[in-house]
């Protein structure tokens, strides 16, 4: 028996004066909390961490434009050579400086005349390239060619005395010849232009335009001088930036365009990044804004955290920020840190020159976690400061509260350790509070001693089930309680208190205590008429005095009993619930294992559920789960066997302890047999079979650890509920291998995602009438591997609940890839572009407002595509066509054909475009019944102004019965396969529509 412990109620002593001491301790740390704050040290610290990054901006700032303007620029001497040149030949000739330009013969001298001064420029300004460009242009078609001369060295630092280091990327042979110069592999003999506005291109046109824009007279060359953006003069080329002048007549007219270009490497090298923190933190980047710094067209960059942050972005947004220079940069969602940066304009324009609006600026950028390092220390040092005095302080509260309280708890233990039976006697401590108190329990103690007698009588009064006893140890009677008798359920109940032997006493207490019920807290189950009784015991032992007393806890008990069942019981089928379940067999795995020998685990989940909730109500449905649980105890009959439900429509079954699979199937086909024959009446009188798909890893063939056998059974669950349903089968690691994508490929999603790694082909899609280009179908193709099959794709999305990703990738990928094309001139302003569109999904109102305002022009030329996998009654169908309303755009049934629900999808969807599924499209030259099909969708179509698109055209005879059956649209491999580039549509299947599109009588 266990000694009865004391129960503390309420507050004491102890805690009374330990709260009103914390909370002294705690006004005064809020003081300096409030001083810190206060003196706002802070926000000193960051200030000067902000000066900090602005001077090291500022810094390397005036040294890129002294570069850049002092060093780099500096081509007016050169300028002045190749000019005196070009007077040289016009007075040898007796002609004009314009008249030299349009002989190709005096060009080709002036050019061989001037490399030798570009190529001293180019090593004075110690630049990566010079050019020389002769206004003197061919025109070919789209291009014009203009002669002239251009020299590239990758390494200024180094200084070859026979030009072995330098390049010819432009000009004629004769002269790499003369001067030693080796060509570059992608040189050419003049400068070729397609497009003026070309960023590969304004380097010349720029400078020149803008010398043609004003009256010769009043024309300098400085007052033109441009720097480029980034470019690269072919594809083969590194990045570079140029510097430019027109090379001006006496009498004011553009002969030719000078000057140098920068590669971005070599301009990166400038950019020292490692200054601005350690372990390359930073980063610089150098930039152009056209809106006053609230965007920055990226030209350079240095530093490994920028692409980190940044990626290749064509354009780096600012949040403005109220500091002196300081802004914040947009990140893309690359990183959850706070990008600041130093913006510093560069003066590399003088005011009102024509290109004074592109200006330059050098940004340095940290993110919060370095730029502010020392403010974040400084407040941690504080915060770690504030929590040491209030742990000292806490400390030296419970010291002096020990020492006030000390007195007061030893005079609690003298009174714990008094005879109750004789009359108290107290140690005085010299306090005169607690003596006075003493004095007081002393008086009391006599008192206490006169009401104890009255005790009994007030529990029988009282009739609480609380029976008492008392005896010493040498006595032979002990004194029962009638409450006694009645709470353990003893014969012969007196009629008031008695005494019984002690003999006959320990006996029946025997007898009482031989079923203990819960051993550490003393409570025993009794049997008390066909009812089972708990009783709880307590007692107490004085010497030889032994106090008890007994009290029926049988509510208590059962009802938590009652909660235990809850707990561990499904409440609809009182199986196990997933926790119970998954404690026991868990539990097995661990304590257990060598009695699991040969184990199955099973996982079900129910057919046709949501057919029963959907049709007869959800109270029909739990009558359904519920009879496939009672059946399911089927299993209950075989040895070692634990059945539990684990979601809504998922139950399990393990099997263990046996020697052989061949046992266990023996079992489960037994069960099958029963499971199988479950039926169930619904409430309009059919009845239904109650079916179930199931899934079964083998222990410890398959795995020796439970969660990878719940995973293995849940697959092989899930690969039977997606094929034939209505049977068990067994795990295969081949299918599991083939399907791991679904289980491991979230890292591939994910980075799919983030870097939007997925390129568009664009499939065409044209009139049956004329031929010409209706429109393109945007089709995905992902860039990473493991995901190139969509289907894996999208059902590994749908089971990571990232399908609104995929819904908000398509949308903008699509149309920037369509955008992009626009822009380059493949794709016409009447083309439509078509998208397909996730079910279930729908961009947020953020996102729509984004994409209406980013894409605004293209939005009437949407086609929303809609497969008949789709709810059309669903309200996401219904938003759907709401915003491609607002948006003048159309909605197009995707695949029709081949869903359920061909006959009525255009009921419920009223789209302006049907695409017929290439299963109705396929050999329909020689299938009647096809034939037949597409003819009614057409006549039905044209009523309604509903346009039917053919999609898989495959051969000339399909395409030819699909216009004699009178499609709107055509698409398919015969047409044009989908590409990257826009595919271009064969001249012969043009003739071939137009041809058969021909009145007879022609």
């Amino acid at each position: 028996m266990k000694q009865n412990t004391h129960k503390k109620q309420g507050h004491t002593i102890f805690t009374q004066l330990i709260l009103l001491l914390v909370a002294v301790l705690l006004i005064q740390l809020g003081i300096y909390f409030v001083v810190f704050l206060g003196g706002n040290i802070l926000g000193e610290t960051r200030a000067n961490a902000f000066d900090i990054l602005n001077e090291k901006t500022s810094g390397r700032k005036v040294y890129l434009e002294n570069e850049m303007i002092q060093r780099w620029s500096k081509t007016e001497a050169c300028a002045g050579e190749v000019g005196k040149i070009i007077r040289g030949q016009a007075q040898q000739y007796g002609i004009t400086e314009e008249a030299v330009l349009k002989d190709s013969e005096r060009c080709q001298t002036v050019l061989a005349q001037s490399a030798s001064n570009m190529i001293s420029m180019l090593r004075s300004n110690s630049v990566t390239g010079a050019f020389l460009i002769l206004n003197a242009p061919t025109e070919d078609g789209t291009s014009a060619s203009y002669p002239g001369f251009y020299v590239r060295d990758y390494d200024p630092a180094t200084y070859s005395p026979s030009n072995a280091d330098l390049l010819l990327e432009r000009g004629l042979p004769s002269i790499a010849q003369s001067m030693n110069i080796p060509m570059d592999s992608f040189w050419s003999s003049s400068f070729t232009f397609q497009d003026p506005s070309d960023d590969s291109a304004r380097f010349f046109y720029a400078p020149l335009e803008a010398a043609e824009d004003v009256p010769a007279e009043n024309r300098d060359s400085r007052y033109f001088a441009y720097w480029s953006s980034a470019f690269h003069m072919s594809d083969m080329d590194r990045n570079i930036i140029t510097y430019s002048i027109p090379l001006l007549s006496e009498q004011g007219e553009v002969l030719a365009v000078l000057g140098v270009d920068i590669t971005l490497d070599y301009l990166a090298s400038q950019l020292k990044y490692d200054e601005l923190a350690s372990g390359k933190a930073g980063a610089y980047l150098l930039g152009i804004t056209r809106d006053g710094g609230l965007t920055y067209e990226p030209v350079v960059s240095s530093g490994p955290v920028y692409q980190a942050y940044f990626s290749n972005a064509s354009v780096i947004t600012t949040v403005p920020y109220d500091y002196n220079n300081i802004v914040k940069l947009d990140a893309k969602s690359k990183t959850d840190l706070t990008i600041y940066a130093s913006a510093q304009p560069l003066k590399l324009y003088d005011v009102n020159t024509p290109f004074v609006q592109n200006q330059w600026v050098l940004i340095g950028i940290l993110d919060d976690s370095n730029l502010l390092s020392f403010s974040y220390r400084v407040q941690g040092l504080f915060l770690a400061a504030l929590l040491l005095a209030s742990a000292i302080g806490i400390v030296m509260i419970f010291i002096a509260a020990k020492a006030t309280t000390s007195p007061i708890t030893n005079l609690i233990e003298d009174l714990r350790q008094s005879d109750p039976t004789k009359p108290i006697r107290l140690n005085r401590v010299k306090l005169n509070e607690i003596d006075t108190l003493t004095t007081v329990i002393e008086d009391l103690s006599s008192r206490a001693a006169e009401a104890a007698a009255r005790t009994s009588k007030i529990i029988n009064m009282a009739n609480l089930p609380v029976g008492v006893y008392e005896y010493y140890e040498k006595e032979e009677l002990v004194f029962c309680s009638r409450t006694l008798f009645l709470v353990l359920g003893w014969e012969d109940v007196p009629e008031n208190d008695t005494y019984i032997l002690l003999s006959e006493f320990r006996k029946r207490m025997e007898n009482t205590l031989a079923k203990p019920y819960d051993a550490d807290k003393d409570i025993y189950h009794l049997q008390k008429q066909d009812s089972d009784v708990y009783v709880r015991l307590f007692y107490k032992t004085e010497g030889e005095l032994f106090l008890g007393a007994f009290m029926d806890v049988t509510r208590n008990i059962k009802a938590q009993q009652q909660l235990a069942y809850e707990r561990d019981y499904d409440i609809l089928t009182n199986i196990y619930n997933r926790r119970a379940l998954d404690g026991r067999i868990e539990a097995l795995f661990r304590d257990h294992k060598d009695e699991l020998k040969v184990a199955a685990l099973i996982m079900f989940d129910l057919d046709n559920l949501k057919f029963v909730n959907d049709s007869y109500g959800h109270d029909s449905g739990d009558r359904y789960i519920k009879t496939f649980a009672d059946r399911l105890n089927c299993f209950s009959k075989y040895k070692n066997t634990l059945i539990g439900r684990r979601s809504g429509d998922e139950f399990n079954v393990f099997l263990y302890g046996y020697e052989t699979r061949e046992e266990i199937k023996a079992c489960i086909d037994e069960a099958w047999s029963e499971l199988s024959e479950t039926y169930i009446d619904m409430p309009d009188g059919v009845t239904l079979r109650v079916r179930a798909s199931g899934g079964m890893a083998w222990y410890p063939d398959d795995s020796d650890n439970y969660s990878e056998l719940l995973r293995l059974s849940d697959f092989a669950m899930y690969h039977i509920k997606h094929t034939v349903k209505g049977m068990i089968y067994e795990f295969e690691a081949e299918s599991y291998k083939e399907k791991s994508i679904l289980i491991w490929g979230q890292d591939d999603l994910n980075r799919f995602l983030e870097n939007r790694l997925v390129r568009y082909a664009f499939q065409p899609i044209i009139s049956a009438v004329t031929g010409e280009v209706y429109g393109y179908e945007m089709l995905m193709r992902p860039l990473i591997e493991p995901l190139a099959n969509l289907e894996t794709l999208f059902r590994l999305a749908k089971s990571q609940s990232k399908l609104y990703q995929m819904e908000q990738l398509t949308w903008f990928e699509a149309l920037e890839a369509f955008t992009h094309q626009i822009r380059i001139g493949n794709i016409g302003s009447e083309e439509h572009i078509f998208i397909n569109s996730i079910g279930n999904q729908i961009l947020t109102q953020t996102d729509l407002e984004y994409l209406t305002a980013q894409y605004k022009n293209l939005l009437p030329r949407i086609i929303m595509e809609l497969t008949e996998s789709e709810e059309f009654g669903s309200e996401i169908i219904h938003a759907k066509q709401k915003i491609v309303s607002q948006w003048g755009a159309q909605i197009a049934i995707d695949d029709f054909g081949t869903g359920f629900n061909s006959e009525t999808v255009l009921i419920h969807v009223n789209p302006d475009l049907v695409k017929v599924d290439i299963s109705i499209i396929h050999d329909i030259d020689h299938d009647d019944d096809r034939h037949a099909l597409l003819t009614n969708l057409i006549s039905y179509a044209k009523d309604r102004n509903i346009k039917v698109l053919a999609e898989g055209v495959e051969t000339k005879a399909e395409l030819l019965t699909l216009i004699e059956c009178g499609v709107d649209y055509l698409q398919g491999f015969y047409i044009a396969k989908a590409d990257f580039d826009i595919p271009r549509i064969p001249e012969q299947v043009i003739r071939e529509i137009r041809e058969k599109n021909k009145p007879v009588s022609q």
